[in-house]
């Protein structure tokens, strides 16, 4: 069994992998955990499922505090030296000007999109914030756009405007809102999918052929399916990621004895 975890800056994802197959997974709070604290998650969670120790762990993280939970947790309770997904890790080809800026839950999603099926690729990732990942005919990444995440977006809208109160971000049945929830649902929902198939425009044009694309985040299955643009969802493509970075980097670190 291999590990992977995903540090989000609210959610974070652990999935397990045998044979590039995720055989479970599960979504916590991110917090700022101790090695103890996350490793007794991981305890628990394991326990619940009837899953055995991993042997190895890969890890991306965007909450640079959390790192030394995942490092410590990695060691003290299972033995293993973890490895982190950067670009000096990830085995692609990077064409961008400083590829340490990159984020490592983007670095990620090229990286299984690379393995996933046919180039190019536009990798929609709706999170707290929404990226846009493009790699190329040859595998290379490329770059790409960041815009305000869906929950990110309304959450700002609700602290700004002190007549509209928070409601909750279900589909609306109509673009035309006939009461004030409606509304907030109607702009803030579809006004990110018009989002999304705008930039998707804009950097299928920087490809050479029509981009696969493919959408993951905790807002794609409710974010794609009003989009025009035809995206694949694959809810656990950045944990597909970093299982594969974890394997491209097998053997490279020493298991603490």
């Amino acid at each position: 069994m291999r590990l992977a975890v995903d540090i989000g800056n609210t959610k974070t994802s652990l999935g397990l992998f045998a044979d590039r197959v995720l055989r479970r997974s599960w979504r916590i709070g991110t917090r700022h955990w101790t090695p103890d604290e996350l490793g007794a998650i991981l305890h628990l969670l394991l326990s619940e499922a009837c899953m055995q120790r991993p042997s190895e762990v890969s890890y991306a993280c965007v909450v640079p505090q959390t790192r030394h939970a995942v490092e410590g947790m990695s060691r003290g309770l299972l033995g293993v030296v973890p490895v982190e997904v950067s670009a000096a890790t990830a085995g692609i080809r990077i064409d961008y000007p400083d590829p340490s800026e990159l984020g490592a839950d983007r670095l990620a999603n090229a990286v299984a999109a690379t393995v996933s099926g046919r180039l190019p690729a536009i990798v929609a990732d709706f999170g707290t914030a929404t990226t846009f990942d493009v790699i190329d005919a040859s595998g290379a990444y490329i770059g790409g756009a960041i815009a305000p995440g869906v929950g990110t977006a309304a959450a700002e809208l609700f602290r700004k405007a002190d007549r509209l109160n928070p409601v909750d971000l279900e589909p609306p049945t109509s673009p035309l809102g006939r009461t004030t929830a409606d509304a907030v649902r109607s702009g803030v929902l579809f006004g990110a999918a018009g989002a999304a198939d705008r930039l998707v425009e804009l950097l299928s044009g920087q490809l050479v052929g029509m981009p696969r694309l493919l959408a993951t985040g905790g807002w794609a299955a409710g974010i794609a399916p009003l989009c025009r643009s035809r995206f694949e969802t694959i809810p656990d493509l950045t944990l597909s990621g970093i299982d594969e970075v974890g394997r491209r980097n097998e053997g490279s670190r020493q298991t603490d004895g």
